[in-house]
């Protein structure tokens, strides 16, 4: 691992995922379900993580954060190497689990 690698990374205090963008709101999800072909989340309770987001792209990206989040530590954990993209890998999880 370079020298740069932090020793561990904490994981990180958000609400933890999936988190489900619906109508301008990102919730965390449970389960899904089908109707008339959509594909629809019910609630998994809590606060919303976010609200009034206009742009729909926006919203799918930030509910995709927690994913985001899991599978570039992953990367980092098996692959880690001391190149520029690896430094901006390291830098974004720590701006994401910064308390």
């Amino acid at each position: 691992m370079p020298a740069s690698a932090p020793e561990k990374i904490q994981p990180a205090a958000h609400t933890p995922g999936p988190w489900y963008f619906h109508r301008g709101v990102i919730l965390p999800c449970g389960n899904t379900y089908v109707e008339n072909g959509e594909t629809y989340s019910r609630r998994a309770g809590g606060e919303a993580i976010a609200e009034l987001i206009r742009n729909p792209a926006n919203g799918r990206l930030i509910a995709a954060a927690p994913a985001l989040l899991e599978a570039l530590l992953g990367v980092v954990r098996v692959a880690d190497r001391a190149t520029d993209e690896f430094d901006a890998a390291r830098a974004a999880i720590a701006q994401a689990v910064q308390s």
